[in-house]
């Protein structure tokens, strides 16, 4: 293992979801992280892209705050998979934001649900339900079954998407036009006592992907949204109110196209996939020593070996067979993007690797 890789640990997004779930006497896939609520009634707050690094550096300073993990690899369609299904990587298999679907034999773009070359959303939708693909129940659904009140905030770009019917099952959900929209639907929904309620906001990730995670912009809003939503939730003392992140993000040093390389390309069977800073590839021994020989900078890690388990949680076997024969994750600041469409790609910020900036979060409780 590299040195300075922070790995998944007990405190990760899958023991928080465990930790919020057992809450409400749900059956769950691991130990919590004590929290220990005082109340009730739950609100979850997830800040897309808010790292441990972002966060000390907006001074905001408020309720109990633990240093947590993202899940590996540390991106949203992952770090979301794991809250709201409440499973690990290993055990649900969305563990990038491309990744190559067996069953239906092309690359998919997961969030989107269509083909990674396409730019139409949810277009894989009609011939393969993304539920007959990954077939879990959310949490979300179950809390419902229960019994419990739920609603479910989210920006109105995403609302009722194939990926967050999936992650939300068939509850409630109230969007939001922009930020500022969103501080109004949260206190709107507070008002009505539900029992739980969810509350997602992804754009100080947007911001970092633009900016990277030091740029005083960054900062300065994700304090600003910090802020916002403590003037809201102080006023409901009758909720335990968790913030928290799916990943962080690094600055960027080098935007790599493996597309340029010949050599790799040739002895790929597939280009790839998954994620700029943990590239899923189909394992072959030539292709293994070339990138050792070739890429200095990028760890294989293959799924024969014991560390690809642990990275991933514990593995299914009704995924084992559809994940990746190796992973290839940057051991520095590097990004490799490999085009499957005409976008242009620049980030200053990502993630998705197992540095500390990409992989530590905060949990806050207030």
């Amino acid at each position: 293992m590299y040195k300075n890789f922070v790995l998944p640990a007990e405190n990760s997004l899958v023991n928080l979801s465990s930790d919020i779930f057992s809450h409400f006497n749900l059956k769950t896939t691991s130990k919590g992280i004590g929290l220990n609520y005082k109340h009730k009634k739950l609100c979850l707050i997830v800040l897309d892209g808010l790292g441990w690094n972002v966060y000390t550096k907006t001074g905001i300073s408020f309720g109990d705050v633990k240093k947590a993990t993202s899940v590996f690899p540390s991106t949203t369609s992952n770090a979301l998979s794991s809250i709201f299904l409440n499973r690990f990587p290993g055990e649900h298999g969305i563990i990038g934001y491309e990744i190559y679907v067996k069953r239906l034999g092309a690359i998919i773009n997961i969030p989107e649900y269509t083909s990674a070359a396409s730019y139409v959303r949810d277009s894989m939708e009609r011939a393969y339900p993304i539920s007959t693909i990954f077939n879990y129940e959310s949490k979300i659904t179950a809390l419902s079954m229960a019994g419990y009140s739920t609603i479910n905030i989210m920006p109105a770009s995403i609302e009722h998407t194939s990926f967050i019917n999936l992650l939300y099952g068939n509850t409630g959900i109230n969007s939001y036009s922009n930020i500022f929209h969103s501080f109004y639907v949260l206190e709107e929904n507070l008002k009505k006592n539900y029992d739980f309620v969810s509350y997602y906001v992804p754009d100080i990730d947007e911001i970092s992907h633009e900016l990277g995670p030091y740029n005083n912009y960054t900062i300065g809003s994700a304090g600003y949204i910090l802020s916002e939503i403590y003037s809201i939730i102080k006023k409901y003392d009758d909720y335990d109110f968790i913030i928290t992140a799916d990943h962080g993000h690094i600055k960027v040093r080098n935007t790599i196209n493996p597309g340029n390389d010949s050599g790799l390309c040739s002895l790929s069977t597939l280009p790839p996939t998954g994620e700029s800073r943990a590239l899923f590839l189909e394992y072959n021994k030539e292709l293994e020593e070339y990138i050792n020989n070739h890429y200095k900078d990028l760890l294989i890690v293959k799924k024969s070996e014991k560390f690809y388990n642990g990275l991933l949680g514990h593995v299914s076997d009704e995924v084992a067979n559809n994940l990746p024969g190796m992973i290839a994750i940057s051991k520095n600041n590097d990004i490799y993007h490999f085009p499957l469409n005409q976008e242009k790609y620049s980030m200053l910020g990502e993630h998705s690797g197992l540095l500390p900036d990409e992989m530590e979060i905060p949990v806050i409780k207030v």
